[in-house]
């Protein structure tokens, strides 16, 4: 999987310009950075990756979680 996310140049510093993504809980989304976009949207990260190497200017942003679904952050 490594090897797929470096081959579809993710840059993971790079936030994506959208914030709001409803109707997309539970699927990887990318997003196009000119517009803010949401360009793919899958439940499996290898389809988004694959679909995002081919592209220009999109960022892989990631899996949105659901709303009752919590959030880590740091280390614990």
């Amino acid at each position: 999987m490594k090897r797929l996310v470096e081959a579809a140049g993710i840059i993971e510093c790079v936030k994506p310009t959208r914030t709001d993504f409803k109707g997309y809980q539970g699927k990887y989304v990318a997003t196009d950075t000119r517009t803010g976009q949401v360009v793919i949207a899958d439940e499996d990260l290898k389809i988004v990756l694959e679909k995002a190497r081919r592209l220009d200017h999109v960022v892989v942003g990631g899996r949105v979680p659901y709303a009752d679904e919590p959030i880590y952050v740091g280390l614990g």
